[in-house]
């Protein structure tokens, strides 16, 4: 692992996880988004360059958890509660309280820990995704998709498709 950086500005005294790359002209918030970290991969979170990843937003990685971010991406209060893996495109705005989660979120109750990855998620390039919104274990967000704010997602959406509703469905297509 990489030394362990520090953010000039950070009001919190830790130092970034050595395993969390960040891309020139990037700006994280704080490294309290890393506080229930716990991802062990040689490189757990990627983020690439002129992304901004703001107040709010959470990297709650089990042992195996890995989540990469494109360029040019937003994140404003997403929350990331994952064993697996993460994947994100580039030009991608993500608003208040997103929550990306898979079936291994949670601690089990003896307070072991997880046993291996669970599912990708995988969001593609230029999507919006709304405020309040889940996307589960398994889902596949195509280009240019919109997703709208509530929104519950587990299945694939097509590119340049919009999606809302819980449980949600496919209601639109995005104007070209």
């Amino acid at each position: 692992m990489a030394a362990r950086a520090t953010l000039e500005h950070d009001w919190f005294p830790e130092p970034l996880p050595g395993n969390v790359v960040i891309g020139e002209s990037s700006w994280v918030y704080s490294s309290f988004a890393f506080l229930h970290f716990e991802s062990r991969r040689e490189i757990a979170v990627e983020i690439g360059k002129s992304c901004g990843i703001y107040n709010g937003t959470f990297f709650e990685l089990g042992p195996e958890g890995h989540v990469s971010v494109g360029d040019f991406t937003a994140l404003v209060g997403v929350i990331f509660s994952t064993n697996g893996r993460v994947s994100i495109g580039d030009y991608c705005f993500m608003a208040h309280e997103v929550v990306i989660a898979d079936r291994h979120a949670m601690r089990p109750p003896s307070g072991r820990d997880q046993a291996g990855g669970s599912g990708h998620i995988a969001i593609g390039d230029h999507v919006w995704i709304g405020a309040g919104a889940t996307i589960l274990s398994g889902a596949v967000i195509g280009n240019g998709a919109v997703i709208g704010a509530g929104a519950v997602i587990d299945f694939e959406v097509p590119a340049m498709s919009i999606a809302a509703g819980n449980p949600a469905r496919i209601v639109g297509t995005v104007p070209e």
